[in-house]
């Protein structure tokens, strides 16, 4: 007869669901509000897109790039693969948005 799994292993995959459920939400919420200072979603509060703010989406798409640097070699490959698409959209949406700024300033 195999024995019930001790409160301590049941308590471990827990923690790990939840982990990575969190981490899904941090790299997602950063990313969704970078996209919200380029313009690219709707502020949630007015349903309507704000003035680009290219300062504002640096700061999430910098700590974003940190967290790629800092977890290398600790992440699962859904988790490698969610930050490598964050960034990437990120990157690009910045990209565009600082394009635009500058040909409309010119």
């Amino acid at each position: 007869m195999t024995p019930p799994p001790t409160q301590g292993s049941v308590d471990d995959t827990d923690k790990s669901a939840i982990q990575a459920a969190l981490f899904e939400q941090l790299v997602s919420g950063h990313g969704q509000m970078a996209l919200t200072f380029l313009s690219k979603l709707p502020d949630p509060h007015t349903g309507e897109a704000a003035e680009p703010d290219l300062t504002a989406a640096k700061i999430f798409i910098d700590q974003l790039d940190m967290l790629q640097v800092k977890t290398r070699g600790h992440l699962g490959a859904s988790e490698i693969h969610l930050l490598d698409r964050t960034l990437s959209t990120v990157h690009g949406a910045f990209l565009e948005c600082a394009k635009a700024l500058n040909s409309q300033a010119t």
